[in-house]
């Protein structure tokens, strides 16, 4: 279901996935340096199709998302920053979109459910926020108006992973899955 990036060529099939969905959708490229956790998405036939990167979540202006949106000053963030995560680079191939979704959000539910995460914040493209709310039925709180960012209109948003995770069998789409997330440091 997916590989957690782990070697230099990983972090290169990573890089070059959400690189080509950013640039498909006219985006800005923004590459993480920090320590983060990657992971590379898998179709069915182990094809590398999909990304999704979890960063630890900072309570203040040092942490770059909150130079975007202030999610720091939101009481529940604020007061529990330690369960907090961000999620970036959600990307999947054009080709491979629509019928692999639910594996990349399966890999976001078990990952939160491993770490117990409450909350994700995120900025998310406006149909993407549409599918996780209405099709996946994520619940996912919008905390500002859409705004421009890099390229598109962002809106920045808390998803409630406890609740999630919590309630599985509320999910039909999570896919099942024993891999994984011992954390391993990746050096660039």
């Amino acid at each position: 279901m997916f590989i957690k990036v782990e070697t230099l060529a990983d972090l290169n099939t990573f890089n070059e996935i959400w690189m080509e969905c950013w640039l498909e959708k006219g985006y800005m490229l923004d590459p993480t340096f920090d320590e983060t956790d990657r992971f590379i998405i898998l179709d069915q036939a182990n094809k590398e199709i999909g990304t999704i990167e979890f960063k630890s979540y900072f309570p203040s202006l040092q942490n770059y998302i909150n130079t975007v949106f202030p999610f720091h000053e939101i009481n529940k963030i604020e007061m529990n920053p330690m369960k907090v995560i961000e999620i970036d680079k959600v990307s999947i191939l054009k080709e491979y979109r629509g019928k692999n979704l639910e594996r990349l959000l399966s890999l976001f539910v078990h990952y939160t459910d491993f770490y117990q995460m409450n909350y994700c914040v995120v900025l998310l493209e406006r149909v993407f926020y549409r599918a996780l709310r209405n099709v996946y039925k994520i619940p996912i709180e919008a905390v500002a108006d859409q705004m421009y960012y890099k390229g598109d209109y962002v809106i920045p948003a808390i998803i409630h992973s406890k609740e999630v995770y919590s309630n599985k069998q509320k999910y039909p789409w999570i896919i099942p899955s024993t891999q994984g997330f011992d954390r391993k440091p990746i050096y660039i």
